[in-house]
């Protein structure tokens, strides 16, 4: 099985992570991929909703949402911020986080969540200012459990 650990250089698994991500909804019959991003600042890709939008009636506008990709392999770290400077239009309703979470000798598990989370900062999502602004996802033993079970990508997939 794989040892997402061993992978160097540490960027392979970002890149990993966003194509994982683009891979799930490119085979999704709900969403499709319209936009990659070169300077990903705000987004890696855009997806369309598909359900209720202009393939259901013409009439109704398709719902676009930008996703950011990020990655936290367990076995080095439980931590992925996002700098706020690369959020040039700010927190949205129409940008969501794609979390991939790598472990060793497991398939890559994927989580949705909307970037509107850290209006409300938590022990789970994080505001942060100590060298450089940012916003955090902090995975451990007390948000864990909570995380797994509120954002895996399966349950909030049908709310883009």
């Amino acid at each position: 099985m794989n040892q997402w650990s061993q992978l160097r250089p540490l960027s392979k698994l970002d890149q990993l992570a966003e194509t994982v991500m683009k891979t799930t909804f490119l085979l999704s019959e709900n969403h499709h991929v319209i936009q990659s991003y070169l300077n990903h600042k705000g987004a890696h890709f855009k997806v369309v909703n598909r359900v209720g939008g202009a393939f259901a009636k013409a009439s109704a506008p398709e719902k676009e949402v930008d996703i950011l990709c990020r990655q936290i392999n367990i076995e080095k770290t439980n931590y992925a911020f996002i700098p706020k400077n690369d959020l040039e239009r700010g927190l949205r309703d129409n940008l969501w986080i794609g979390l991939v979470l790598f472990v060793d000798g497991q398939k890559p598990t994927k989580y949705l969540f909307p970037s509107t989370v850290w209006n409300e900062p938590n022990r789970l999502f994080t505001d942060s200012a100590v060298k450089n602004p940012e916003y955090g996802i902090n995975l451990n033993q007390h948000t864990m459990k909570d995380f797994v079970e509120k954002y895996a990508f399966e349950k909030k997939v049908n709310d883009l």
